[in-house]
């Protein structure tokens, strides 16, 4: 049992918004993102992190601030972009439901209805 759970700390990386289990180098979103300059790659590439997307990253309720503060900034920003920027408008919406989703997720899975 503590081989396991040694084994698995390792692989255990704390983020603000998602603890990324990097157990298998070839299913992480960031080293894929990343392309060739990830071969090789022992950790994850925190700064290319997209945890919405990695089948490798959890989010808790302890993580939920964080993506609530991203969705109300989203909402903030996508009420003052005008007409003209109907580009930027479609990809911060398009985040936004990204944000939405994952408080739904942890919401669902911490039992809440925050």
């Amino acid at each position: 049992m503590t081989n396991l759970l040694a084994k698995r700390a390792k692989a255990l990386h704390l983020g603000p918004a998602n603890y990324c289990w990097f157990l298998d180098p070839s299913k992480a979103l960031c080293l894929k993102l990343a392309g060739g300059h990830a071969r090789g790659a022992t950790e994850p590439l925190i700064g290319m992190c997209d945890s919405a997307r990695c089948p490798q990253a959890t989010h808790h309720a302890g993580h939920r601030p964080v993506w609530a503060a991203s969705a109300e900034s989203k909402k903030v920003f996508i009420a003052t972009i005008g007409r003209a920027q109907r580009t930027e408008k479609a990809r911060l919406t398009t985040e936004l439901a990204r944000d939405e989703r994952v408080l739904a997720e942890i919401d669902a899975l911490s039992g809440t209805g925050a």
